[in-house]
């Protein structure tokens, strides 16, 4: 291998090229990393210097043979190279050498030891050679250059070595240190603390069986969901939880997810949960109990059925197959809004048929009327902001079919038996008063 394979340069007798070569290969070539490297660098430079400074500047001569009058022909002929190799490499490379040197041995103790790693970048700053601000800034750079690339780096540690350093990271332009270099710095940051969340998660998912599949499932490659996995309660809810947090937060573990599961979140379909499995019994007790003297039983079950099915699980349906065509999701919440407020009306009629005897009374009618507008009006204040005129019957239809699962899961038992069979009772009046 020739001196200028090593430096990585076209032959040349510019002594200024030559050592700014030799000075970029130093920052890769480290004597504590690459002892053997670095010597036939340090060889290939003082070679160089030697043929710079050769009276005959070529270390190949070249004769011309006239054997014919038409054509010259060249013909190399190899010199060996110069035995005399200078004594010293230069002074400023020897300096910008001594610089670079304990840039490694710093982030070293920093990682172990943040404190004591932090006590010595310091002191070295403090050092006279330090205040040479060409070598100060060689060092500054060469310090970002490997803490980038330095696994485990953390937020912390980076903010306070830029105060050491006075790198001005937190500004719109940082200051000493180049905005590439600042990018990657961040990168390895990012890279640490998705690691560290990973690290979390694999500990979190281990206690139990069911969390081990979990997690199994979680990373295992192109593994389809099984079918069941929908209709167990709250089995991938967790899971979804853990997705939405790395696809905001650590999008750099995604490669690690099963792309099934990814696939299955991103279509935010029906799941069967706890809320879902309550609701169903609740409802169809109360239906059984509220048409139990009911002439008409199957007709009627069947009509509540559909329609409190519609509330509870068919606007979830509807929201999924539309999600993308927001016009759609506003005429099924206003056909929604249209089957509630005949549901309410024929509540209050029933209703009614209880003050037969007051039906008479013109007074009794204007009463009725403006309890209805003063029920909506009721409606419309606890709703959220987030309703409209058109989908406020509905949200309120909502409100009233999940209300028992909300007092449910009150904390305390004994209370959660006590509000559902109370519960229980006033609903089964409305059902009954519904099919009168």
């Amino acid at each position: 291998m020739s001196i200028w394979s090593v430096l990585d340069i076209e032959p040349t007798d510019d002594l200024s090229i030559i050592k700014r070569v030799y000075a970029r290969k130093l920052k890769t070539t480290r004597p504590d990393q690459d002892p053997e490297g670095y010597q036939r660098l340090r060889e290939a430079f003082e070679q160089a210097k030697g043929y710079v400074d050769r009276p005959s500047r070529s270390d190949v001569v070249t004769e011309i043979l006239d054997e014919s009058p038409s054509f010259t022909l060249r013909m190399p002929v190899h010199i060996e190279p110069l035995k005399e190799l200078t004594p010293d490499i230069d002074d400023a490379l020897e300096q910008e050498l001594e610089a670079l040197r304990p840039v490694t041995v710093i982030i070293d103790l920093m990682m172990e030891d943040e404190t004591e790693g932090l006590n010595l970048l310091k002191t070295v700053l403090s050092a006279e050679l330090w205040q040479n601000l060409r070598l100060r800034e060689l060092f500054s750079q060469e310090l970002a250059a490997q803490l980038s690339e330095r696994e485990g780096l953390y937020s912390a540690l980076l903010i306070r070595v830029s105060e050491v350093m006075g790198w001005d990271i937190d500004h719109y332009r940082p200051g000493g240190i180049p905005a590439h270099r600042l990018a990657a710095l961040y990168r390895q940051i990012e890279n640490t603390e998705a690691e560290v969340y990973w690290e979390k998660l694999k500990r979190r998912y281990h206690d139990t069986e069911l969390n081990r599949r979990r997690f199994r499932l979680m990373t295992a490659a192109n593994t389809k969901l099984p079918w069941w996995t929908k209709w167990e309660p709250v089995f991938l809810k967790p899971l979804h939880a853990e997705l939405n947090r790395i696809l905001w937060d650590f999008p750099l573990l995604l490669p690690r997810i099963n792309p099934e599961l990814v696939k299955v979140h991103s279509q935010n379909g029906w799941m069967m949960n706890w809320g879902t499995i309550f609701l169903t019994a609740f409802w169809g007790i109360l239906i059984v109990l509220g048409t139990r003297d009911d002439p008409n039983q199957f007709r009627d079950r069947c009509i509540l059925t559909v329609v409190i099915g519609s509330f509870i699980y068919g606007y979830d349906i509807c929201k999924h197959i539309f999600r993308n065509k927001s016009k759609a999701i506003v005429v099924v919440e206003s056909v929604l809004s249209a089957v509630t407020i005949g549901v309410l009306v024929k509540i209050f009629l029933g209703l009614s048929g209880l003050f037969t005897a007051h039906l008479a009374d013109p007074h009794f009618k204007i009463f009725f009327g403006l309890l209805c507008l003063i029920s909506f009006i009721c409606l419309c204040v606890m709703g959220t902001k987030k309703w409209r005129w058109y989908n406020t019957p509905f949200n309120g239809m909502i409100l009233l079919l999940t209300f028992p699962w909300k007092m449910v899961k009150i904390d305390g038992w004994l209370y959660g038996i006590v509000i559902c069979i109370l519960m229980l009772l006033a609903y089964s009046l409305l059902v009954a008063l519904a099919l009168k």
